[in-house]
């Protein structure tokens, strides 16, 4: 059996990483189950089988534990440390990240938790913006600042990094087959189609940045 080491988090007594991690675990269920609102801190502790203290010793809020969620499951996909990975061909790098991209929107519990933001933006959440702030713009940042790079390199057909990325996120992102999959309708498309998907609409955005550029 691994053993799980204790952490130190600043002063105090070090925090348990089993622990946070069970704390993780049983809030992405009853986040799924009840919604951010309809979860108490309370249901929280006892899911996870500890004490309120020890709850508020790793997590300040619900919104504090709501966030760690997201970036954990970035974190699952790697999007959110491409940078380090990429390889200098752009298209190469490109494909990597609109793989990944994909691997990430229909993992289950992505899908669970984006269907419960939008839950949630019909009662005037703020969860919606937590999740906007955390998990979207957090990568259409990095996407822009790896397309920023290009530019700075000679790349000829990228314009403006930020639309750039956001022509890039929705070429990749199809929204008919990402709305039936939230709906129940379809299942998430499989590894193979997602791999040829993400390289076609990567062809396609060099496509029609290099068409602007021609006829510009």
């Amino acid at each position: 059996m691994v053993m799980v080491a204790n952490v130190q988090e600043g002063r105090g007594r070090p925090k348990d990483i089993s622990k946070r991690q069970d704390i993780m675990d049983a809030a992405g269920e009853l986040f799924r189950a009840g919604g951010f609102h309809g979860t108490s801190m309370d249901a929280l502790a006892q899911a996870a089988g500890v004490s309120k203290a020890t709850l508020y010793s790793h997590f300040a809020d619900k919104q504090s534990l709501y966030r760690a969620l997201i970036e954990a499951k970035m974190a699952d996909y790697q999007v959110d440390d491409f940078a380090e990975r990429v390889c200098g061909d752009m298209a190469a790098d490109l494909a990597m990240i609109a793989r990944q991209m994909l691997d990430l929107v229909y993992d289950d519990e992505a899908l669970d938790m984006l269907r419960m933001v939008i839950a949630e933006g019909r009662e005037g959440s703020d969860v919606p913006s937590m999740f906007e702030e955390v998990g979207p713009r957090r990568l259409m940042g990095q996407i822009s600042d790896y397309l920023a790079m290009q530019k700075q390199k000679g790349v000829p057909y990228i314009s403006d990094a930020v639309e750039d990325a956001n022509l890039l996120g929705s070429l990749v992102i199809e929204h008919r087959t990402m709305m039936f999959c939230l709906m129940g309708v379809e299942t998430p498309p499989d590894a193979t189609v997602r791999k040829a998907h993400a390289e076609k609409a990567v062809a396609r955005f060099i496509m029609l940045k290099q068409s602007e550029t021609t006829l510009s």
